[in-house]
């Protein structure tokens, strides 16, 4: 039965064997990856993020507020930016001797530059593939609201969790500010594409620009579409790019955990913190309290639970690992375990 039900949801896994543990110890005494050592041997203290490039795998931690390169077989991990320490230091210089405050999501675009939610710092950086400098693009480092239509460097935000680039720009979950904000990299400038502030959830088929964002927590993209995970909205929202407007695809907005097997409209989650979209075009949604990893498949139109077989305590980020033509196989960060697992070979 449960085989049957791993291969409906196109996961293309082996079901008869649990998700494995793919980085981290699970314990925050280990030593820390300060010289490239096997993934599944370094400490991952509560590990969040995950972005998965051509050639690498990176992850943030909030616990040490730094960032991770790994190879995608987990061979190799270091410390990519980040002291180890909290603070808002080293813009101008190189990553490794920059601080942070608890990064959240983290995001790579073509040429190997990796932009970081710094979210207690209530900014966004960037980290230059090529010499590894640091530099602030978006938040001047003080919590509120504030710069639409000015430069992102001197606007407020507070607590950006999630962004995603869409070619020319970065998206910013502006998480307690309630709004979706977006920063063009040509110009600098910052201005709100969706959101008012207020504590509601979206009007379905309505513009973006037009709607309330109820805690905006992760965002993910594609050609066609930018999804968002709404946490205090327990729901997911997709936004269309061409027309901008705005509809659930997920979750009724009241918390619980029911609706396997049938239409994800019907469905509950309990704080969703994560999104993910694979190579089919179907969903990954870290059902954060929970501790679960929910799957929507867009095809058949149905949410289930994905066996990870693994008890996971409050996880957040997740990604999709395919390279070289390669089966999907699916990275979560199982935060307050301290380790980051991914599901079993197809």
């Amino acid at each position: 039965m449960l085989c049957l039900l791993w291969l409906a949801i196109a996961a293309q896994a082996n079901c008869a064997a649990d998700w494995t543990v793919f980085a981290g110890t699970g314990s925050e005494d280990s030593p820390s990856a300060d010289s490239p050592m096997p993934a599944d041997q370094a400490a991952m203290r509560n590990v969040y993020g995950i972005e998965v490039t051509a050639d690498a795998i990176f992850f943030s931690t909030v616990n040490d507020h730094s960032i991770w390169k790994c190879d995608h077989n987990g061979m190799s991990l270091v410390r990519y930016a980040g002291t180890g320490q909290a603070g808002y230091g080293g813009d101008g210089g190189p990553a490794l001797k920059a601080t942070f405050n608890k990064p959240h999501e983290i995001r790579a675009d073509a040429s190997g530059n990796l932009f970081v939610a710094d979210t207690f710092n209530h900014c966004v950086r960037r980290i230059d593939g090529q010499t590894g400098v640091v530099t602030t693009i978006a938040g001047n480092g003080t919590a509120g609201f504030s710069g639409d239509g000015g430069p992102a460097v001197s606007a407020q935000f507070d607590q950006p969790h999630s962004i995603v680039l869409d070619g020319t720009g970065v998206l910013v979950a502006d998480t307690r500010n309630h709004r979706l904000r977006r920063v063009d990299l040509a110009t600098g400038n910052v201005q709100t594409i969706g959101g008012n502030g207020k504590r509601q959830l979206p009007t379905e088929n309505a513009d973006v620009a037009n709607v309330s964002l109820f805690g905006p927590r992760s965002l993910a993209i594609d050609e066609d579409a930018i999804w968002l995970v709404l946490r205090e909205g327990n729901s997911v929202w997709r936004i269309d790019r061409d027309t901008g407007k705005i509809n659930r695809i997920a979750g009724t907005g009241k918390n619980g955990h029911d609706g396997d097997g049938a239409d994800p409209l019907r469905a509950t989650f309990r704080g969703p913190k994560g999104i993910a979209v694979d190579s089919q075009g179907n969903l990954l949604i870290v059902d954060t309290e929970n501790h679960a990893m929910r799957y929507v498949d867009r095809t058949a139109d149905e949410i289930r639970t994905l066996p990870v077989g693994s008890k996971m305590k409050r996880p957040h980020g997740t990604a999709v690992l395919s390279v070289d033509g390669r089966p999907d196989r699916f990275l979560v960060s199982d935060s307050e375990n301290h380790r980051v697992l991914i599901s079993p070979l197809p």
